[in-house]
């Protein structure tokens, strides 16, 4: 449908009615993973610090490094242990990665490539000065930017901010996010199941993903379908300082959709399938701010919106970027077909085509509830807006494995 928005149109939409969290907190490394940074991270020294062996072997002068030269073995250089002499015209040292470039030193000649004498090595062809040799800044210059804020840190944002010695880093407070589900049919284990009521998948799945985001999730157990439940849970929200409020169910257009049928909460109608949209609402009170975020209720329809849709609302509230994740195009395995104008996220696992490309399967089961197909899925393909699709055609991908939880 022409009201319908893409998945880019829709997250510009989210992100434009969002305020990034202003609570800054100055932390250790430690403490700052998976915090999003809130200022440039600005290197305060070169890196690598001097001109140094890119591998094992033997420092030389590249100007001595003629066919079959012979160069004067002279001494030894470690890793923090330099040779401090500087050498001379056609001599040579040994060298072990990382360990300083001797003083007249230019290149290095790696020990498979040498040819090893008593107290001599012979270079069996010419050299180029700069050969395996890490130049000083060659990867970092004092005063410049490694990482921008808004960057999330995880182990290897970590690592490289400890590599420039930096100890505390300045980053957004961590997000606080409540998690509930409605539907007067749901129930949680061991709770014994009622008639043709079910256990609540969706909590728990949302909660792990938020735990990997590095958020604080809480779960705030099933909202009945009752308008007055609705609004006790997100004025109970606010009031606990939570801000965002993630709510399974009760998007849609039936008599119990409580979270569509609010006043103060919109529908954001999308051309993803499952789920076909979600809702949004903002709300204040005494200072305090609350996004609710309204997902789908079938399972695999509340992962599909969350984590191509909400999870990157989510890291942009939380003052990271918002990004739609990833689509790689991979060919499908298969001939598939779809409904026109809609883009269809069909679960689907890897497989090897014809000259041993890796291919998409979609998956023979695609019901909107059968988490289960998640679980057995490499992938999610987006199968539209085209009606057909003919196998080897490129289909854009989302790796599963990149998704968090």
């Amino acid at each position: 449908m022409k009201d319908e928005l893409d998945l880019a149109s829709a997250l510009a939409l989210l992100c434009s009615e969002l305020t990034p969290l202003d609570g800054i907190e100055q932390l250790s490394l430690a403490a700052a993973a998976t915090r999003y940074l809130a200022q440039d991270l600005i290197s305060p020294l070169d890196l690598p610090p001097f001109d140094n062996s890119a591998m094992d072997g033997f420092a030389v002068r590249a100007a001595d490094c003629k066919f079959e030269a012979s160069l004067t073995y002279v001494g030894t250089a470690l890793a923090g242990h330099p040779f401090a002499t500087r050498l001379g015209v056609g001599q040579t040292v040994r060298i072990m990665t990382g360990a300083p470039l001797p003083e007249g030193a230019d290149a290095v000649v790696i020990r498979e490539d040498a040819i090893e004498e008593q107290n001599s090595i012979k270079v069996p062809a010419e050299i180029e000065a700069g050969s395996n040799v890490r130049l000083r800044a060659e990867h970092i210059a004092a005063g410049q930017s490694v990482l921008a804020a808004g960057t999330r840190l995880g182990a290897a944002e970590l690592g490289l901010a400890a590599a420039i010695g930096v100890t505390r880093v300045a980053a957004h407070r961590r997000l606080r996010v409540a998690i509930a589900s409605t539907g007067d049919e749901l129930a949680d284990p061991p709770q014994r199941l009622s008639m043709y009521a079910s256990y609540d998948a969706n909590r728990p799945m949302l909660a792990r993903a938020c735990d990997a985001l590095g958020f604080e999730a809480r779960d705030r157990g099933i909202c009945a379908d009752q308008s007055g439940a609705l609004r006790g849970l997100i004025e109970t929200a606010l009031d606990d300082g939570f801000d965002a409020l993630l709510v399974s169910g009760g998007s849609a257009q039936g008599d119990a959709d409580i979270v569509r049928q609010a006043a103060t909460i919109r529908f954001i109608p999308m051309n993803l399938r499952p789920g076909r949209g979600v809702a949004f609402g903002r709300f204040a009170h005494a200072g305090r701010t609350l996004a609710l975020f309204g997902l789908p209720g079938n399972a695999v329809a509340a992962f599909i919106a969350f984590h191509l849709l909400i999870v990157p609302a989510l890291c942009h509230l939380a003052g990271g970027r918002a990004r739609v994740p990833v689509h790689v195009p991979l060919p499908l395995a298969c001939a598939a077909r779809a409904k026109a104008g809609r883009i269809d996220y069909r679960r689907a696992r890897f497989v090897t085509a014809s000259g041993g490309r890796l291919a998409v399967q979609p998956l023979a089961m695609q019901g909107s509830a059968m988490l289960r197909t998640v679980t057995e899925a490499d992938a999610l393909i987006a199968v539209g807006p085209a009606t057909a699709y003919q196998a080897g055609e490129l289909i854009p991908t989302v790796l599963l494995a990149a998704l968090p939880g």
